[in-house]
């Protein structure tokens, strides 16, 4: 990196935004999950103006600018790892636009905001914008990487509440992609191709984002199934009850899962009396109405009691959400006490969930005995954190064994139909595999769109095309 870059750069955010070398601060490197990274500089914006003169500046010196919002993604796509040309562009300062409109219930925002500041702020309005994550992303990351979350089966992912982008491409141009309309056909919406393109085509400045009614009510249950082959018919017979439309989450956590979290907690025989089943079910219902009007905890407490009597359910803890949610996001960090973290996020058709949980963890025994397999996900959208702990005391994985983890359970996923990334994005963790298992029509005509848009590639550390 040239020292007229940084002079330069300088000029545009002010000195204290524009820093490098040792000045950086540690947490813009280190990521959520992985080793630290080294960047030539680190730029903090404040508008979207300075945005895209720092987008033009980098191309101009044939700099790799890596936008980075709250750091929390997984697949190290905000991490530079270049301390000569990869330059971290740092969104958490871009906060000129919170716009609410109450009548289109949509929200102008810009890409610094993070979630938990958004739901805070919409929440005397009644209203709130449906991503539920343990971790806490920003606006432009959670666009970036098309976060699902646990409430994804009722709400959907972040693409389908995104109705309007501002977007800084590559070489400094700004495109405003989309009205921020509910219904507006009159092209392309250019706005879904930034979506989940991991800031490698552009870089979101600001967002206008679908809200939805603020539940009153929530209602949910840490259910025991008989056996894992009752847990689809469960969910079949749930989804296609009176309450069908009232089902926010139907998540799946296996026993190694829940009992790492318990650990954590520091209560390992709370559930249960001790006896954690093979598997486990957090079912939540919500409703807008007020408990009074609708009793989601008499309805729910109703059916589960249709299934015991059906044999397909044999236990349940119902009337402690908090709990049980806290339970639910305490799983990661049970298993960081385990050992290294693994993780595989993957998606299957509903059909072949238990037949890959299975097969995948014939072949983990098989191929690596040592890893302790916790997988638990978001069954009703199909959803599977296949993750487990590499233990401390055993031998680290080389890259030559990850490789080979990586390439044995993504080809069990792609067998069966399913797909090695569901809601993580695509990055450099997880690029080979995108290289190797994605259509080649696909690749191509992504690399074609990668290169029509960022030309020298200056802009993110995803590569969409053919390995080169």
């Amino acid at each position: 990196m040239s020292p007229a870059f940084l002079e330069a750069a300088r000029a545009i955010v002010g000195p204290e935004f524009a820093l490098a070398g040792s000045d950086i601060e540690p947490r813009y490197l280190e990521p959520a999950r992985y080793a630290p990274g080294q960047a030539a500089a680190l730029l903090r914006p404040a508008t979207a103006t300075q945005v895209a003169e720092l987008v033009a500046l980098a191309a101009a010196h044939d700099l790799t600018l890596v936008p980075q919002g709250a750091h929390t993604g997984l697949v190290r796509a905000a991490t530079p790892t270049d301390a000569g040309r990869h330059v971290l562009l740092a969104t958490d300062r871009l906060r000129e636009h919170f716009d609410f409109d109450p009548l289109d219930r949509t929200l102008r925002v810009s890409a610094g905001y993070k979630l938990s500041e958004i739901n805070e702020r919409l929440e005397p309005e009644g209203l709130f914008f449906p991503i539920d994550l343990s971790a806490d992303p920003s606006v432009g990351g959670m666009l970036a990487h098309n976060t699902g979350g646990t409430r994804m089966l009722r709400y959907g992912d972040v693409r389908a509440n995104t109705l309007g982008l501002a977007v800084v491409l590559p070489q400094g141009q700004v495109l405003q992609a989309g009205r921020g309309l509910q219904k507006d056909n009159t092209g392309l919406a250019l706005q879904q191709l930034f979506v989940g393109s991991s800031g490698s085509l552009g870089l979101i400045t600001e967002a206008t984002l679908k809200l939805h009614p603020l539940p009153r009510q929530r209602a949910a249950a840490l259910v025991a199934p008989a056996d894992v082959e009752s847990v689809l018919p469960l969910y079949q017979a749930l989804m296609a009850s009176e309450l069908a439309g009232l089902v926010s989450a139907f998540e799946g956590i296996s026993r190694p899962a829940l009992q790492a979290a318990l650990e954590h907690l520091g209560d390992a025989g709370k559930l249960f009396d001790g006896q954690l089943p093979e598997y486990a079910l957090l079912i939540e219902l919500a409703s807008e109405l007020p408990a009074a009007r609708l009793d989601l905890n008499a309805l729910l407490q109703e059916v589960l009691e249709r299934e015991f009597e059906s044999g397909r359910v044999v236990d349940a803890v119902i009337g402690a959400d908090e709990e049980i949610w806290a339970l639910r996001h305490s799983i990661s960090e049970g298993l960081r006490d385990w050992g290294k973290v693994i993780g595989f996020d993957i998606s299957l058709p509903r059909r072949h969930f238990m037949r890959f949980r299975a097969e995948g963890a014939v072949w983990l025994a098989k191929h690596f005995p040592p890893a302790r397999l916790a997988d638990f996900g978001h069954l009703g959208d199909g959803g599977l954190h296949f993750n487990l702990a590499w233990p401390h005391e055993a031998p680290p994985l080389d890259a030559e064994a990850m490789a080979r983890l990586r390439a044995g359970i993504n080809d069990i996923v792609l067998r069966l139909g399913g797909s090695f990334s569901a809601e993580h994005g695509v990055g450099p963790q997880i690029q080979q595999a995108y290289w190797q298992l994605s259509d080649p029509v696909g690749l191509r005509l992504a690399g074609e769109i990668q290169v029509l848009l960022n030309p020298k590639q200056t802009l993110g550390l995803t590569r969409f095309g053919p390995a080169e």
